[in-house]
């Protein structure tokens, strides 16, 4: 299950999309110091586990990942960063601001990320759960505790 989750607040469960091995999850933002697009491709994988497949933006500068050379490509507008495949051992944690226009897609869906209070910190992972967790979360809003908690 790819969930986000609010770590300042009682790790709060905000979305949970059901996921399989290999399938995607991009956060794209704009850059808040150099205006530029970025977007952060990830896959699930085992673990399961968020792993970190590329960075992909359309200009570099301050805070953007332009120090491997080896590991960079250009593919029409965008300056593509490959990450590797690595894995993220605690998740993803991102700061939501008004000036990046934060988007997350899992699976090719967006989720609303608009009623998440300016500033806060968003934790996005990989959770192994029960379907019947995931139905309760689902059709009745009960959300589970992780093991973070």
């Amino acid at each position: 299950m790819f969930t986000i989750r609010l770590p300042k607040y009682q790790f709060k469960q905000i979305a949970a999309i059901r996921m399989k091995k290999g399938q995607e999850v991009v956060v794209a933002y704009r850059h808040s110091v150099e205006q530029t697009r970025v977007e952060g491709c990830f896959r699930i994988g085992p673990g399961p586990a968020l792993y970190a497949q590329e960075t992909r933006m359309t200009s570099v500068g301050t805070g953007l990942p332009n120090s491997s050379p080896e590991k960079t490509r250009r593919d029409s507008e965008w300056i593509t960063v490959d990450e590797g495949l690595t894995k993220l051992e605690e998740g993803l944690r991102f700061y939501l601001s008004p000036v990046n226009h934060t988007r997350v897609i899992a699976a090719g869906q967006h989720i609303n990320l608009e009623k998440i209070k300016a500033g806060s910190i968003i934790l996005l992972d990989v959770e192994r759960i029960s379907l019947i967790k995931w139905i309760l979360w689902r059709f009745a809003g009960i959300p589970w505790l992780t093991e973070i908690e």
